[in-house]
């Protein structure tokens, strides 16, 4: 996994079944944490999408990505998001919403940058996946400001998981991380292109030669295998594109 992506669920201070079928973690207004019908490892790259076997929370980039949600926002309205709702996010909520994702960070092995953990609101601005209009997080809820700009939220977002990060690694309480693996960018010439090429020919993505040259054809095969994967198109094998081709 490479991801977090934070959600409000649009719904009670409770997970609904509904949110329980999208989202892989839910905090509810006690700062309680639910755990989603599908575990992250349904989202894991490698594995075919198919629906009702994975959390769908963001359209078009669920492949290595973490759906962690507030259950918050039921009934709220855009123009007031703050006093349409009983249920905005309580302290609580938002204490604990923060404490998991950095703990998400920890166990996947994520630093918390723009295009790895973010809000639900940036993914069209950051990575350029088209959503429905969605809102969450483009309101105060992280601390107080005058800006409903998804970046400056998720930016607060942002410093406050690597807050909460730092202490969790200065507690001494060890974690399990994932590997890194290399990554496979344009303008490599290397016999792991050669297979990389190889793979995505067989899966029926043209790379335009299986010569070991990472060229445009290349680039635009992997950006075709990433987008019917769910994975970021940004036309490099990291390790979770990787992992999706089984190399």
């Amino acid at each position: 996994m490479n991801r977090i992506v934070g959600h409000h669920t649009g719904g009670p201070g409770t997970p609904t079944a509904d949110d329980l079928n999208a989202y892989h973690r839910i905090v509810d207004a006690a700062g309680g944490l639910h755990d989603g019908r599908f575990p992250i490892s349904a989202n894991a790259p490698g594995r075919n999408l198919a629906p009702g076997t994975y959390a769908p929370h963001t359209l078009g980039l669920n492949t290595g990505a973490i759906g962690l949600a507030m259950a918050a926002m039921g009934g709220a309205s855009w123009g007031d998001p703050v006093g349409s709702t009983r249920f905005y996010p309580t302290d609580l909520q938002v204490t604990a919403f923060i404490s998991e994702a950095a703990r998400l960070c920890r166990v996947y092995g994520i630093t918390p940058t723009r295009k790895t953990v973010l809000t639900h609101a940036e993914v069209q601005l950051t990575l350029g996946v088209t959503q429905a209009n969605k809102w969450d997080f483009d309101y105060p809820v992280f601390g107080p400001t005058n800006s409903r700009d998804p970046l400056v939220i998720g930016n607060m977002m942002r410093a406050l998981i690597r807050e909460e990060l730092d202490a969790q690694e200065a507690s001494g309480r060890p974690v399990t991380r994932e590997p890194i693996r290399f990554v496979l960018r344009r303008g490599m010439f290397d016999p792991a292109v050669r297979a990389l090429q190889a793979r995505l020919q067989a899966l029926g993505f043209d790379p335009r030669g299986v010569d070991g040259h990472f060229g445009p054809g290349t680039f635009a095969a992997l950006v075709a295998f990433q987008c019917a994967s769910e994975l970021l198109p940004d036309g490099i094998a990291g390790p979770a594109t990787l992992t999706a081709l089984n190399l």
